[in-house]
């Protein structure tokens, strides 16, 4: 799931063709391993980076008003963030507030990206700040939504998640998050709300796959097989592979399969779609794992001294 483009004219013409549109032939059909899909990662387009090199230039050398070096400062760190370079990201988000202390978005990526260290007070502090600044802001309630939900404040999360979801429910990625968050305290009655929502969503949309999987209406190895169908380019079976792979990995730790779901996270990294929130949070999900295996070990090896 995609969250924000870029906002300028000059950054739209520069990377007009960047994403790849090339059909997949018909006798090359998705990758099959094992039962599982995979497909090449994405490779960083040349315009990018030349997109990238104009806007560098133009930030150090031309003479701007505050705020429109704020706006092409964000606008650079979002291509930072969408290529996986998140310090360089980071770097561009804190100097567009120094130009623009207003700038919502900014605080809102800052604060995704300090989610994604553990910094969860810090993170809280800048998405409380991008929504003083903007209070219907589209995206700061989904994303501090998940920051409470990866620090295990649920009941907070699904505030989040709820104003997220109401403003737009036909989209089923809004109805998926709220799941987790409302799973996280009560699994049947979050089974309950999703078989409400689901009613509202349209079925032909590639993403209603995700709800019926949730609520156990396909198999995994149907979901896995569904991803490679219906699809336009090589860049969508990547798209798809990365929010599938980490929706699925979702699900088997909602059923206790953690090794399964390392796996699926680690599938969903290799198909490095950096911008989209599944490819982030794949990591921290997998990280989170490590350190409860850790925790176990430990605990383990303490019982064994006790003994």
């Amino acid at each position: 799931m995609k969250q924000a483009g870029l906002s300028l004219v000059l950054l739209s013409i520069l990377l007009t063709g960047c994403a790849s549109t090339e059909k997949i032939a018909n006798n090359s059909e998705p990758h099959v391993v094992n039962n599982v899909l995979i497909s090449e990662p994405l490779n960083v387009d040349y315009k990018s980076e030349l997109a990238i090199a104009k806007l560098t230039q133009i930030i150090n050398h031309a003479k701007l008003e505050k705020e429109k070096l704020a706006q092409l400062l964000y606008d650079r760190g979002v291509m930072y963030d969408s290529l996986g370079l998140r310090s360089l990201a980071q770097l561009d988000f804190r100097r567009a507030l120094e130009h623009k202390p207003d700038f919502a978005d900014a605080y809102n990526f800052i604060g995704i990206h300090l989610t994604l260290m553990g910094q969860y007070a810090q993170a809280f502090e800048a998405f409380d700040s991008a929504l003083e600044i903007d209070p219907n802001h589209q995206y700061v309630n989904l994303n501090r939504g998940i920051a409470l939900h990866y620090y295990g404040r649920n009941k907070l999360a699904m505030e989040d998640l709820e104003q997220f979801y109401v403003k737009k429910p036909e989209d089923p990625y809004r109805a998926i998050w709220l799941y987790f968050s409302e799973a996280s305290e009560d699994l049947n009655g979050a089974k309950l709300r999703l078989i409400y929502n689901a009613s509202q969503l349209n079925p032909n949309q590639w993403s209603y796959q995700i709800v019926d999987l949730l609520l156990g209406n396909i198999s995994e190895q149907t979901f896995i097989d569904n991803m490679g169908k219906n699809l336009n380019s090589s860049r969508e079976l990547t798209e798809r592979l990365c929010e599938g792979y980490f929706y699925l990995a979702k699900f088997k730790l909602l059923v206790g399969e953690e090794e399964s779901a390392k796996n699926y996270f680690r599938l969903a990294l290799t198909t490095g779609v950096h911008e989209f929130v599944e490819h982030k949070y794949s990591k921290l999900e997998l990280s989170k794992l490590y350190e409860l295996a850790r925790q176990r070990f430990n605990n383990r090896e303490s019982l064994k001294t006790l003994d």
